[in-house]
């Protein structure tokens, strides 16, 4: 695997193990603001650069389909043969962990919350689009995609 596509990887399972510390440690200080403000942080700003590399692969997946056939599970879910198998595993394991972890982190969030109160886990609902974004980015530079299929005019008889 070439270095850039490995550093891709290595950055969305990165992304996934600081998500998962950061739930770690706010989960028991759900109730402090210092809780709250490291699972708000770490969220938002891995939900940041998900937009980021989302728009990017977007953009670079537009020029590459004038010749490309590249579609959009293609693209941020690896659907097909567009990433080898490694890649596509380790990506998509990062990105159902990320889904998971923020489910679960939401749902405890929950948990013993009085009226006026705000579930700061919630905003773990953030954190797959750093994944997508990921994917997208991944994708879009190095994913394999069949030849752009251009639909022929049909002739009437008039």
């Amino acid at each position: 695997m070439r270095t850039m596509q490995s550093r891709l990887v290595r950055a969305d399972v990165a992304g996934t193990v600081v998500f998962a510390a950061a739930l770690a440690v706010a989960v028991p200080l759900r109730s402090h603001r210092s809780g709250q403000f490291l699972i708000g942080i770490v969220s938002v700003v891995l939900f940041a650069i998900g937009i980021v590399g989302s728009l990017w692969a977007y953009a670079t997946a537009l020029e590459r389909s004038r010749v490309d056939e590249v579609g959009v599970a293609n693209l941020y879910l690896l659907t097909g043969n567009t990433a080898p198998k490694p890649v596509k595993r380790a990506m998509t394991l990062a990105l159902t962990a990320q889904v998971v972890l923020a489910l679960v982190g939401a749902i405890i969030g929950v948990a013993g919350l009085k009226g006026h109160e705000v579930n700061a886990l919630a905003f773990g609902v953030l954190v797959p689009m750093y994944g997508i974004g990921m994917n997208g980015a991944w994708a879009a530079r190095y994913g394999s995609y069949g030849p752009r299929v251009t639909a022929t005019p049909s002739r009437k008889n008039g």
